[in-house]
Parts: structure tokens; C-alpha cells; sequence
């Protein structure tokens, strides 16, 4: 036997690979170092030092380094496409588009650098781009179940929910254990409001993770769109057991709960919104704290500040009345169609528009936040019967454009915002409305936007009045809605706007309605004069109109 022999030699390059194989970052790091210690142009480890920073969150480093080896070898596409991880990681996601392209121009082959690429154009928006750089991925790899997952999420951005349906499942078909794939299915059937196709997607997901806290999360709220509110909160619960900080489990959970009544616990969880990526790009930074109720008022001047839609700051715009009681000089920001509207509040100390110079104040709450400061509960709401009045002038004014009242008037309001996310829901069109409503009554419409399949339902005046641009802010449709003897609207500002007037309002609502309407009631707790009209299914608007024609009847409309 030979003598004498010895373990062959293995090179630090190789040693620093092993500990990155095995998982043991920071030692290979350490390795990594020296050998660049000792030659600085040493491209592969000036690539792997990268990869391993990427991989340890210290991103501005990981590109230094990879764009230094690139520098050596402008010819590595894995290192085009490292550097393109990288800057997708730190949410420059033009530069990773950048950088994959490169990396597939060196090698078209590469099926990962289109597969990213895609994932990359997705978050920039660019949906169609995205779709065809999947679809570049599929024919390099036929098999990339995780292209197919990731593609069905284009397919699902740009409305083709059906065919997004379609990858998912052939995602699932290649993998059954994708995960992702799972989730993904079950936010399209989400989206299509299939929620019990939801519910079984997300289960599927969470069975084959069961840590998975997003499955959880989006379970819950399908749940909850189903009137399952038990299981919705416990679906919310468990996300937020196996990520404590995850703010749109919080959020989600937030909705369940006001939606069931439960509104201590409700509005404590909404203060997590400001912690979502939606809430987080419409927060406005004061340099002064929020007011949350911690603290005495008494002798302060407070900032209230409207921060979603206009229905919003009118129905929590009573809080300003309370907030003057506890001694507070109410400073209160509203937005610029609401100003005129807003002379009439009650509690304001100072009122000024979006935009306008901020005067001095020690503390500041957004609108919505305004219940927590005030612990509100069901049997707490400041629930006034009018709280908002009509200017005088533009009673005037109005009255003389209706003319004499020969019939009962009722305002309509058939329809909202058309890019509000759940108006598919919340809107029906004028002509089934006029259609299920008796004669004998004078209709005017309070509605300032028109579909253009409404309009020819607007062509016979006789039957409706439309002001459209006339009405040129909610001082004019404040006036008009108190010229009515009954407001019958949809789920929009205008519902909320004739309530506060104290006006007879009547709202439609979608099976699955807004939170502040919460479940079965035919009443509304914030409002003495509402009378709430539910959908028994998604989308059916029939009974809901029945019952409507056939309480007209009343001629106290309460």
C-alpha cells in the first residue's frame, strides 16, 4: 500500500462554498472576505460575498460587490441576474428589470432571469409586459410550475380571472404541493366571489403549511364575506399567532369585528391600517403626536384631518362636537367639496381645506380614529339626529329650480364612484330602480356622475330630475337632499350626507355590506333616520326593491 499519502487539497474558495452549502452564512462570509482580502479581482467571490449579504438582508452591499464582480466578467449572466435580485429586494424594481434582461441577453436560456423578470414587471405594474416574460419562462421550461403560479397573478391583475384560475391549476397539476400556487387559486376565486372555492384553496394551502399566515389571513376574510363571522375571527386569530405583526391580519380582523358589532375591538385593530401598504402611502406625517384619547384634551388645539373617502369624514365628523365638550379647541381639515358643507359642524373651532396652511396645534387624529380616542361601543355612539344643516342660500336657490312641490320628492342615488373596489357590487343601474318604484312621486336625482348606460334613462324628465354639473359641491346636495321628503340612495357619500341632515334615508345594501352597516340589522345605530334594505343573495337586487316599493306606501317614509 503506498505511504505516506495526505487529504487532497482543497482550495479556500471551495472550503467558503462548502460553509454556504451547508447554510453557515456568516462563517462563509468571514471566508469569502479573505480570499478577497488577498485578491481583490477574484470573481466568484466577490459574486458569493454578494449572494451571501443578499441573503443576510445587507442589500447595498450585496450590490457593491456583485456589480465589482461584474466588472471582472461583464459576461456572467447569473451574476446580471443576482444583481437584479438584489435591487428587486430593495424595491428598484426598473434597475432588476434592467438587470435580468442583461442576464437573459447573455443567455437566453435562462428561464429563472425571465421567470423574475416577469415578477419584477408585476410589481411595476406593467401586467402585459409581466404576462409574456412568464410565458417566455413556460416555453424555456415547460414545467416551471412556480411561472405558471406567478403568470396566473398577471392573468389575475389584468381581469382574466378565469384563465388566472387555469394557471394556478396547472401550477398545482406540476406541483401538488405548490403552496403559492394554492394561495394564489384561492385569491382568484376570491376575486370572483366563489368564496367557498376560496375557503377550500386557502385550507389547501395552510394543510400543506401549516404556519402559512397569509392563507389564514385571506381565509378569514372569506369567511367573512360568506356571514361566517366565528370562523372569519378565527382564521384572523391564527395568522396573527404565527406572526404577530402582520398589520393586514390585524386589518382584516379589524373589519370581521365591526361588522359583527363589536366595535371596541373593531376600531382598536383599524389603528393597524396605518401599518398596511395601503394605509402607509396616504399616512401624513405631523410633527406634533396622535391623539388616541391617552391624553387630556382639555385646553389643547387638536388637528382633525379627514383620510379615506368622503363618506367617512362625513359620518365621523360628529366626533368634533365631542372633542369641544371635553374642552378641546377642534381644528378640523376637511376636504375642499366638503368646506361650504362643513361651516355647519358642530365642535369646530377652526375649520380649514386640504392644502390650506396648517395653524398651530398640539395634537393630531385622523378621522377615523376619532371612535377609539372615544372608546366608542354600540350603546356609546354619538348618534345625533342631525348634526350637519344645508346653507340657507343654497336652499334658496334650490328650491326655486325644483319649483312648487305638487307629489312627494324623493332624491335617488343609484350608483358610485365607479373605481371605489367594491362598486360592482353596490351600484345597480337607474332604469331597474325607476322601473321597480311607483308613480305618483317626484324623483330627483342627487347623483352629480352618470354611467353612460344610465343616461338614457335620464332623457325622460318627467319622470327625473338630473342637475349633474350643476351641483357643484355637497353644499348643493346637501340642500337638494333637504328639499326631499326621503332619500333613497346606494352605499355611498350621499347616503351618509342626507342621514347627517337628519333626512328620512333609505340605503340599498349589497349581501355583503360595508362594516358600518354590519349584519341583518334594518336599522343603523349611527344614524336615528336610516333604514337599511339588504340583498338575501350576492347581487340580487329584486326583493330589495320590492320591499322598497312597497314601504313607499308609508307616507311618513319611516
Amino acid at each position: 500500500m503506498p505511504q505516506g499519502t495526505s487529504e487532497p487539497h482543497i482550495s479556500p474558495f471551495h472550503q467558503a462554498r462548502a460553509l454556504q452549502a451547508q447554510g453557515q452564512l456568516t462563517q462563509a462570509k468571514a471566508a469569502y472576505e479573505d480570499i478577497i482580502k488577498q485578491d481583490a479581482g477574484h470573481f466568484d467571490a466577490l459574486h458569493m460575498l454578494g449572494i451571501i449579504n443578499a441573503q443576510l438582508g445587507h442589500l447595498e452591499s450585496a450590490v457593491d460587490l456583485i456589480c465589482r464582480a461584474i466588472e471582472i466578467n461583464p459576461h456572467s449572466d447569473s451574476a446580471y441576474y443576482d444583481l437584479g435580485y438584489a435591487m428587486c429586494k430593495l424595491n428598484v424594481f426598473e434597475a432588476g428589470v434592467e438587470c435580468y434582461e442583461k442576464a437573459l441577453a447573455i443567455n437566453p436560456q435562462n428561464a429563472q432571469a425571465a421567470c423574475d423578470r416577469a415578477s419584477a414587471l408585476q410589481e411595476l405594474g406593467r401586467f402585459e409586459e409581466a404576462l409574456a416574460s412568464y410565458d417566455l419562462a413556460i416555453a424555456l421550461v415547460p414545467g416551471y410550475s412556480d411561472a405558471y403560479s406567478f403568470r396566473g397573478n398577471s392573468l389575475l391583475s389584468l381581469g382574466r380571472t378565469e384563465e388566472a384560475i387555469q394557471s394556478f391549476d396547472m401550477a398545482i397539476d406540476l406541483n401538488p404541493n405548490a403552496v403559492a400556487a394554492f394561495l394564489n387559486r384561492g385569491n382568484a376565486f376570491q376575486a370572483k366571489e366563489d368564496c367557498a372555492e376560496a375557503i377550500a384553496s386557502y385550507t389547501k394551502a395552510i394543510a400543506l403549511e401549516p404556519k402559512h399566515a397569509i392563507a389564514f389571513s385571506n381565509r378569514g376574510v372569506s369567511l367573512k364575506y360568506l356571514h361566517q363571522i366565528e370562523a372569519s375571527l378565527e382564521s384572523s386569530n391564527a395568522a396573527i399567532a404565527i406572526s404577530p405583526q402582520f398589520a393586514d391580519a390585524y386589518w382584516n380582523r379589524a373589519l370581521t369585528f365591526l361588522l359583527s358589532g363589536d366595535l371596541a375591538a373593531g376600531f382598536k385593530d383599524y389603528q393597524w391600517r396605518w401599518q398596511t401598504e395601503k394605509f402607509k402611502k396616504i399616512q401624513r406625517p405631523f410633527p406634533k403626536p396622535m391623539w388616541l384619547g391617552d391624553a387630556p384634551i382639555q385646553g389643547k388645539r387638536l388637528l382633525i384631518h379627514a383620510e379615506q373617502g368622503f363618506g367617512d369624514t362625513i359620518q365621523f365628523a360628529r366626533y368634533a362636537q365631542l372633542v369641544a365638550q371635553a374642552g378641546g379647541h377642534v381644528i378640523y381639515e376637511t376636504e375642499k367639496l366638503l368646506f361650504d358643507l362643513f361651516k355647519s359642524l358642530k365642535g369646530v373651532g377652526t375649520l380649514i381645506r386640504q392644502g390650506d396652511p396648517l395653524p398651530e396645534f398640539e395634537y393630531s387624529c385622523p378621522v377615523m380614529s376619532l371612535p377609539m380616542a372615544f372608546k366608542t361601543e354600540l350603546s356609546t355612539i354619538p348618534a345625533e339626529s342631525r348634526y350637519l344643516a344645508a346653507d340657507a342660500d343654497k336652499l334658496a336657490h334650490w328650491a326655486g329650480v325644483l319649483g312648487p312641490k305638487t307629489k312627494p320628492r324623493i332624491g335617488l342615488v343609484w350608483s358610485g364612484s365607479a373605481t371605489h373596489q367594491d362598486d360592482h357590487n353596490r351600484s345597480l343601474k337607474l332604469q331597474a330602480l325607476l322601473d321597480a318604484l311607483p308613480k305618483g312621486y317626484q324623483f330627483v336625482s342627487l347623483q352629480k356622475e352618470v354611467r353612460d348606460w344610465d343616461l338614457p334613462a335620464l332623457e325622460d324628465t318627467s319622470r327625473i330630475q338630473h342637475f349633474g354639473e350643476k351641483l357643484t359641491s355637497f353644499s348643493d346636495t346637501a340642500a337638494l337632499c333637504e328639499l326631499m321628503d326621503l332619500v333613497i340612495s346606494v352605499d355611498t357619500s350621499v347616503a351618509h350626507l342626507s342621514a347627517a341632515l337628519g333626512q328620512p334615508t333609505w340605503v340599498l345594501l349589497p349581501f355583503v355590506p360595508d362594516w358600518r352597516w354590519m349584519l341583518q340589522r334594518k336599522d343603523s345605530p349611527w344614524y336615528p333616520t336610516m333604514r337599511l334594505y339588504r340583498q338575501a343573495a350576492q347581487r340580487d337586487w329584486s326583493q330589495v326593491l320590492v320591499d322598497v316599493a312597497r314601504n313607499l306606501g308609508d307616507a311618513a317614509f319611516h
